[in-house]
Formats: C-alpha cells, sequence, structure tokens
C-alpha cells in the first residue's frame, strides 16, 4: 500500500496522500497507495469547492434554483481576492468557483444552497469532513475579526470553537457566517496579511477553523462526488464539465483519462490536490493530496508546488494502473 515515490524537491512540511482504483459498478475500493498518514486531519483549502458547487446544482434539480438565477456580489458578501462583480448565474459561478477558485463565487453559492444544510449532508456521508463555514467566515475569524462570535481573544476563541461538539458548532458558525458579513473583503484581506506575518498566528487554528478532511476519507468522498452521480443528467453534464476545466492535471497525460476532475487549493504553508479520473478501458481512480505546515508560505510560491506534484500524483495513479489483479491488502 505505501507509495514509493519520492515527493517532488522543495516539498515541506506534512504530507499526507491517499490515491485508490474504484470498481465502477459497486464503488468499493479495490487498490490503493498512501503516503504518510492518510487518516489525519488537515485544511482541504480550496479543495472543497466541489461539494458546494454540487450542492448549488442539487438545488437547481430540487426546482429551489435555475442554473440561470442571478445572485448579486455585495460588500456583505463578497469574500477576499477577485470577485464576480454585479449578478452572475448559478452556472457562471460554479464555474468560477472551480475554474478560477473564486471566493466570493463559491461563497455565494454556499449561501444559496444552505451552509447548515450541507454541513450536514457532508457529515451525513463523510464523518471525518467537516464543511461548516464559507471563505469569508473562516479568514475572517482567523484574522480576529469576529471577537463578538469568538471573545476578545481570537485565538482562545477558535480553539474553542473547534472544540465544540458538531450540533455547537452548527450554531457558532452561523454566528460566525453572520458576522462575517459585517466586514469587508478587502479588510479581512488586510488582516489576514497582519495576522500571517504576526505572532498571533497558531498553525492548528487551520484545524479548529477551516473545512477539513483526512486524504483517505475525503479520496473516497470525491470517488462518490466528482462523477456526478448524485445529480439529474442535465447538471451531471454541467457539473462534468466545469469539474474538468479545474486545476490541476497534467497538459498531456500518460493515463488514458477520457474525464479527469480535479480541483486544488493553497494558503499559507498550504496546498491540496484532489481528483477523479474515468480512463478509457472503464477504470476509476481517485485521490486526495494534503501539505500544510510548509516552511514555503506565501500561496503563490507554493502554487510553484502544482505542476511536479501533479506528475508526481499521475506517477502513482500509473502504479495503480499496473496493479490489476492485485487486490487491496
Amino acid at each position: 500500500m505505501p507509495t514509493g515515490l519520492a515527493l517532488p524537491a522543495g516539498v515541506t512540511g506534512r504530507v499526507n496522500f491517499y490515491a485508490a482504483e474504484y470498481d465502477p459498478r459497486t464503488h468499493q475500493t479495490l487498490r490503493a497507495l498512501a503516503l504518510g498518514r492518510p487518516d489525519d486531519v488537515q485544511p482541504l483549502a480550496s479543495s472543497f469547492k466541489p461539494l458546494v458547487v454540487q450542492a448549488a446544482l442539487q438545488e437547481v434539480d430540487a426546482g429551489r434554483l435555475r442554473l440561470n438565477t442571478l445572485l448579486t456580489t455585495t460588500a456583505a458578501n463578497r469574500s477576499i481576492e477577485g470577485y464576480p462583480a454585479g449578478s452572475n448565474s448559478v452556472q457562471v459561478l460554479a464555474k468560477r468557483a472551480i475554474y478560477l477558485s473564486d471566493n466570493t463565487a463559491s461563497d455565494l453559492l454556499h449561501l444559496a444552497a444552505g451552509p447548515e444544510r450541507l454541513a450536514r449532508e457532508v457529515r451525513r456521508q463523510s464523518p471525518c469532513t467537516s464543511l461548516l463555514l464559507t471563505t469569508k467566515a473562516w479568514w475572517a475569524a482567523q484574522a480576529g475579526l469576529l471577537p463578538a462570535v469568538l471573545t476578545p481573544d481570537p485565538v482562545a476563541g477558535l480553539r474553542a470553537y473547534g472544540a465544540q461538539p458538531f450540533d455547537q458548532r452548527l450554531l457558532t458558525a452561523r454566528a460566525l457566517i453572520a458576522a462575517a458579513q459585517k466586514v469587508t473583503g478587502p479588510e479581512v484581506e488586510r488582516q489576514l496579511d497582519l495576522y500571517f506575518h504576526g505572532p498571533t498566528y497558531a498553525a492548528d487554528l487551520e484545524l479548529a477553523v477551516q473545512n477539513t478532511s483526512t486524504a483517505r476519507v475525503y479520496t473516497d468522498l470525491m470517488a462518490r462526488t466528482l462523477p456526478g452521480a448524485a445529480l439529474k443528467p442535465a447538471t451531471r453534464t454541467v457539473f462534468r464539465d466545469i469539474l474538468a476545466t479545474g486545476c490541476c492535471r497534467p497538459k498531456t497525460p500518460k493515463l488514458d483519462a477520457t474525464y479527469w476532475a480535479a480541483k486544488a487549493g493553497s494558503g499559507w504553508g498550504i496546498l491540496t490536490l484532489t481528483g477523479y479520473v474515468e480512463t478509457g478501458d472503464g477504470r476509476r481512480f481517485a485521490y486526495t493530496y494534503l501539505n500544510d505546515g510548509s516552511v514555503t508560505t506565501d500561496a503563490e510560491e507554493m502554487e510553484k508546488q502544482i505542476r511536479p506534484v501533479v506528475l508526481w500524483i499521475e506517477q502513482n495513479l500509473l502504479t495503480l494502473r499496473a496493479q490489476r489483479g492485485r487486490p487491496l491488502p
């Protein structure tokens, strides 16, 4: 089961990786490879966004939204970094959330789908996966901008929030999401920069406040999510077309991939990659790479590792593909 491939040069910090082949009919794991401790909980960064897009498209299937329903960016719901100005359709926002990893687009869909409903559904499907907060809420909380919810000591408040039972965390998460709408995206960005370079930064708070999972269970969840099986035919086509634009996959895959859904995420010392591959001979693979605690802290610098790590992931998938007939240990 352990992967024999050395990580690319320059990768530092905690890395846990899991890749598996799944039976296309039963969805059972046939064989797997792992690196590190794939059952450790780690931040997902933007790799959680396929779950938000799926939830929004399920709202379309239920008739509560339409693909052309317009959602408007406001000062209250705008998150950090680039954002979609004005009003944009659910379908446009879904593509932005994956293709551009747009935080505001993701948050607009998340709010429309219902954060509590999504949190409970994710927990039902994958108890070790936590998806409670919009991006703006977790960044504002981590930056210390929500003292009315978390107490004036943000470090103690976040640790207390992270230790709450699930139902209590849901109530606190609701309050954090509401409080985050009283600060602007640029305010959050400015305070985050000060926080990350200041004396109060603590890496363990990322596990307390960000959306989290483990490499093993998130791979299993993505193997069920990224094919689009939970959606009706029309929304499934939209979902698969969008996920096929997500970062990151090899430019010229060595795998005979007929569909390669992928999503990456990055943050302060964090890089995450997850994906799902269908091959021409009918085989199904999924993977999750979680790296936190890197000495490379700048997100843009972390993203320079994406290409070599993606090629490393593909080599692991090729190893799995060569193991046909060899069962999971």
